[in-house]
């Protein structure tokens, strides 16, 4: 009389195969959960990169569309205040003067700026140097938070627009063809930021972008 053996338990050979087994499948699960999870790290990281650059870009081109003017048109002060620094990629200042508060008369309150200083955009108001460096005990408020973009351009380019202050910074820009007594300037700003990925740290391989506006800006000053 034969009997039937039922096998009760595993092998030791099988018990390994199924342990490799499950070894690769959850190795598989991991890395799948990894590269989804850095992904969306770079995606959030390049969306706050690309929010940060249109954020500082859409409050300089609201704030420089205002210079020159003024409630007084004869009062010619606030123009003469809008100026770029240099001629040459360094061109990471922009100075301007509006009547902020419509009464027609200049205030130290109503000269502003912008700069890049490090990797970060600034704005201040009071400034009264061209280069933005003066007074020295200024404070600057960031536009730009450097956990989110580093700013590595900020080039304000004017060439192409009508010298119509006197100011020596203009000498060797282009008239346009503008209408009599109306001073038109058509300024350019370019602004490149990156923002950082794994690995940590500056690498050749962190993105970067670049946006660029350009804006006219009229006003009633006399050209010279």
């Amino acid at each position: 009389m034969m009997l039937n053996k039922k096998q009760t338990g595993l092998t030791l050979i099988e018990m390994m195969i199924a342990m490799v087994l499950g070894l690769f499948v959850t190795a598989v699960i991991i890395t799948v959960f990894s590269t989804n999870v850095r992904s969306s790290t770079e995606n959030l990281k390049m969306i706050r990169l690309n929010q940060e650059l249109r954020g500082a870009m859409t409050f300089m081109v609201d704030e420089l569309k205002r210079a020159g003017y003024s409630a007084d048109p004869s009062n010619s002060d606030f123009m003469s205040d809008f100026d770029i620094n240099d001629f040459d990629t360094s061109d990471d200042c922009a100075r301007y003067s509006y009547d902020e508060d419509g009464d027609g008369i200049q205030g130290t309150d109503e000269k502003f700026g912008f700069r890049l200083n490090g990797n970060i955009v600034e704005w201040s108001k009071n400034v009264t140097s061209a280069d933005c460096s003066a007074p020295a005990a200024l404070t600057w408020d960031d536009l730009t938070d450097p956990a989110l973009a580093s700013i590595t351009t900020l080039y304000f380019d004017i060439t192409g627009s009508v010298n119509t202050n006197g100011s020596t910074a203009w000498t060797t820009s282009t008239a346009l063809t503008t209408t009599t007594g109306v001073s038109v300037y058509d300024i350019t700003i370019t602004l490149t930021g990156t923002t950082d990925l794994p690995p940590n740290g500056a690498d050749a391989n962190d993105p970067r972008r670049t946006i660029t506006e350009t804006i006219r800006v009229r006003n009633e000053d006399p050209k010279d």
